[in-house]
């Protein structure tokens, strides 16, 4: 018996709950594209995103250091995270035969990364 878990894509959730644009960072916007590239596997892009989203990062809170620093990049790595536990959750449940602590292992892993990122 296989197991499946399915969640939702990242970018997805981005476009289904979105910040009206007049509202949005530049931090949120570099976020959405990281999380675009890291889950289309454009691993070099989404590096490069997130220097810009560090940068991005150093200049409002240079500019405001009043406000709260953005937690964009906390996020960017804990999508990382999420990511990289589905990837291994879907090895897992694809090999044939599977093994069913690996599965029960990745599984929790995976539900975890994504629970830390959703609340953050």
């Amino acid at each position: 018996m296989r197991h499946s878990i399915v969640l939702p894509l990242i970018s997805d959730i981005l476009v289904a709950n979105p910040v009206p644009k007049y509202d949005r960072r530049l931090s949120d916007k570099i976020l959405a594209a990281f999380a675009h590239a890291y889950e289309a596997g454009e691993h070099g892009v989404a590096a490069r995103l997130r220097r810009a989203l560090v940068e991005a990062e150093q200049s409002a809170a240079a500019a405001h250091p009043e406000r709260r620093v953005s937690t964009a990049l906390e996020s960017a790595d804990l999508l990382i995270e999420f990511v990289d536990a589905r990837k291994a959750y879907k090895s897992a449940a694809s090999r044939n035969p599977g093994n069913a602590e690996e599965l029960d292992r990745t599984s929790r892993e995976m539900l975890d990364a994504y629970r830390r990122w959703s609340d953050s």
